[in-house]
């Protein structure tokens, strides 16, 4: 039956939100497919008109052999290159080698001196040791001669000195030699005259297939354009079906929300129709406490004194017609019993209820009648004669009994039975307004332990409901990884 009002309810669900409508997406992803198709034999056409214009082998070939054997007359001349900046920095090392040798044996021997060979200072210390073995010098030139002939004699010890590096400083130079001569072997410009002749060849090449080229790239073009339009066919296409699957996703979050909303809903009411009828209940047992506590004792003794005791008046109080008739119909709890001779009356005592201490009001007809019976008896009196047999009205007998007073059995028992009924209502008097401020805070009480246990059940259905959208939201989420 349940599943039956599911089913129900998820149609009249489905009417009232618009499902999106799947016919309207398929048209126009019909539409797109067709022009998609469109463009492909296009782009189809175009291949093969490109294939169509394509170099020869012959032409290629040649190309590609010119082109690489540019490329090996790069590779050479970098290697060239790279060799010949290693011989100009190697001679510039040699240059610097020389210029320092250069510096040290002019230290040595001296820069102004006119004789930089051992030879030379021989022949020169030869000529002064001549001059003075002729004996035709004056003492001071034959000095002079002999300071210079000493002074040759140390610099051909610097000379003898400095020959290694003189030595060393010859080879430099010859190296830098050798080097010149073969930076001068390695000059490039035949391969340079090499490469510009294959480039002039690839430029013709290129010359005479332009237009081949050019006719190609109005094909690519074309084809480019082509591309283009296909991307944004393809993505209307997925625009398309996104704003679909959006537009159900939402279909079927509304469905889902008022499912939820639905259950919630039904929870919910049940709880809050049954808290309803129990706040009610209580409601209505407020309004009862609060009509005076004893309100019942105090009208039966008052009748019953009116009864038996002919001076007493019944107190005049300031109470609305509807406490009346709810004090007065609290009377009405007992069935009519028959009149019983006074031979057979028994003393009941009467076992006091335990709960609220007042008797609930009623307007019942049954009350009417017994009421009027008590007053048609205190008309005639407390008691009556039954062939020559003393006895009481049953009603007075029955509210005597439920108040636990004496029911008296002859005329010497009505004073006390008076007695008691006076004393009891005087205790009840006095009781009156604590007991019925008891009264009202209890059921008070209990309206507001029910609404918290309400309150209470309420929140643990939202939180049920909520751990259960949050598994069911789990477990699709983990169904649409998969």
């Amino acid at each position: 039956m349940s599943s039956n009002n599911n089913a129900s309810a998820n149609n009249k669900n489905q009417h009232k939100f618009k499902r999106p409508d799947v016919s309207v997406r398929d048209k126009k992803l019909d539409t797109l497919n067709v022009q998609l198709k469109k463009v492909d034999q296009e782009v189809t056409l175009l291949r093969k008109q490109i294939d169509q214009f394509q170099v020869n082998d012959k032409t290629s070939n040649a190309r590609k052999a010119l082109q690489d054997q540019n490329k090996e007359i790069i590779k050479t001349q970098a290697d060239l290159k790279h060799r010949r900046n290693a011989i100009h920095d190697n001679i510039k090392q040699l240059d610097a080698q020389i210029r320092r040798k250069n510096n040290e044996i002019a230290e040595k021997i001296g820069k102004k001196n006119k004789y930089n060979t051992l030879a030379e200072a021989k022949l020169r210390i030869n000529e002064l040791d001549e001059k003075i073995g002729t004996g035709e010098l004056s003492i001071v030139q034959e000095k002079m001669m002999v300071k210079e002939i000493q002074s040759l004699n140390k610099l051909m010890k610097d000379i003898s000195l400095v020959d290694p590096i003189k030595k060393s400083l010859e080879n430099d130079k010859a190296k830098i030699t050798e080097l010149k001569e073969e930076l001068t072997s390695l000059n490039s410009k035949e391969l340079s005259n090499t490469f510009e002749t294959n480039q002039k060849k690839l430029d013709e090449m290129h010359s005479s297939s332009q237009s081949l080229y050019d006719k190609r790239q109005v094909l690519f073009n074309k084809r480019s354009a082509l591309y283009k339009k296909r991307d944004e066919i393809y993505a209307q296409i997925r625009q398309i079906r996104t704003d679909f699957d959006n537009e159900f996703k939402a279909f079927r979050s509304k469905l889902e929300k008022e499912r939820q909303r639905r259950e919630e809903d039904e929870l919910l009411s049940k709880l809050i129709e049954e808290k309803d009828g129990k706040i009610g209940k209580l409601q209505e047992k407020l309004n009862h406490v609060k009509v005076p506590a004893f309100t019942y004792e105090i009208e039966a003794i008052e009748n019953a004194l009116l009864v038996l005791d002919p001076t007493y008046e019944k107190p005049k109080r300031a109470i609305s017609s509807d406490v009346d008739n709810k004090s007065n119909s609290a009377l009405d709890t007992h069935q009519a019993v028959t009149k019983v001779e006074n031979n057979d009356l028994v003393r009941v005592e009467k076992v006091q209820e335990v709960g609220y201490l007042n008797t609930a009001p009623s307007k019942s007809k049954k009350y009417k009648k017994k009421q009027h019976k008590q007053e048609k008896a205190a008309e005639k009196g407390a008691f009556t004669k039954i062939d020559g047999k003393f006895s009481l009205e049953p009603t007075l007998i029955a509210t005597l009994a439920e108040l636990d007073v004496t029911v008296p059995i002859s005329a010497d028992d009505v004073s006390k039975s008076i007695d008691e009924l006076k004393a009891k209502h005087e205790d009840f008097l006095g009781r009156q307004d604590e007991q019925t401020k008891i009264n009202i805070e209890t059921v008070e009480n209990e309206i507001v332990q029910v609404k918290k246990a309400y309150d209470d059940k309420e929140e643990q259905i939202k939180q049920e409901l909520e751990a259960k959208r949050a598994k069911e939201q789990a477990a699709a989420a983990e169904t649409t990884e998969n």
